[in-house]
């Protein structure tokens, strides 16, 4: 097993012992609706739930704003001065627009056959939420979690930031990362269970976590360096 091998398999076991455990960058650690789990259910569980309820939420956004507060102090998102009540509307917006005629077509592309739509959604919401054509950071962790079964990660890597062949790439990618062993429990009544293990099981989003992680960590020792 190659030193790459082993981190990737490190980083997949200590999410996997922490998939339950609420983040210590939000509340000090005590709100249970920031762990890895409960990050899929805000975002992802959210509008699966709005799919079945016709999009409609009494009046209140699809996805609540505390739920970005949370994205944000988890993953230490810049939100560009935009507020949480502002992104959260934006949000909602995108998700009526975009998402909901997509719904039905967003489930039935998980892998690289969905590349496309991932791509065509991710710079959708980005110019719903920041109005720029860049893509920033904080919109692909929000797709990340909002549509897990599209073929994303959360971070691009120095290599990624420019390509012509998004799917070979992709494939690559995938292509390097060992077994990991995924999550067997799951928070939340019946249903939510279900949802969050349809994610887990039965897509490739678990590997692609692993892999954000991972590139995460090699940013984070790279900006270490530099002096």
């Amino acid at each position: 097993m190659t030193l790459y091998h082993l981190r990737l398999a490190q980083l997949g076991e200590r999410l996997r012992q922490t998939w339950l455990q609420p983040h210590r960058a939000f509340a000090s650690g005590m709100d249970a609706r920031s762990s890895e789990n409960a990050l899929l259910l805000n975002f992802h569980g959210s509008v699966a739930k709005a799919a079945g309820l016709g999009w409609q939420n009494a009046g209140r956004t699809l996805v609540d704003k505390t739920y970005l507060r949370i994205l944000k102090d988890c993953f230490g998102l810049d939100f560009l001065g935009f507020s949480e009540d502002e992104l959260a509307a934006r949000l909602d917006g995108f998700i009526r627009q975009e998402l909901a005629a997509r719904w039905v077509q967003i489930a039935g592309n998980c892998g690289a056959e969905g590349l496309q739509l991932a791509d065509q959604l991710l710079k959708a919401c980005n110019l719903a939420l920041f109005a720029s054509e860049h893509v920033q950071t904080p919109t692909r962790q929000l797709m990340f979690y909002l549509c897990p079964q599209l073929p994303q990660l959360p971070y691009l890597s120095e290599p990624q930031k420019s390509i012509d062949n998004p799917l070979q790439t992709y494939q690559a990618l995938l292509a390097t990362l060992p077994v990991l062993p995924r999550p067997r429990q799951f928070a939340g009544d019946a249903h939510q269970q279900a949802l969050i293990r349809q994610v887990i099981e039965g897509s490739d989003w678990w590997p692609r976590r692993v892999l954000a992680a991972w590139q995460a960590e090699v940013a984070h020792a790279r900006c270490a360096t530099v002096p």
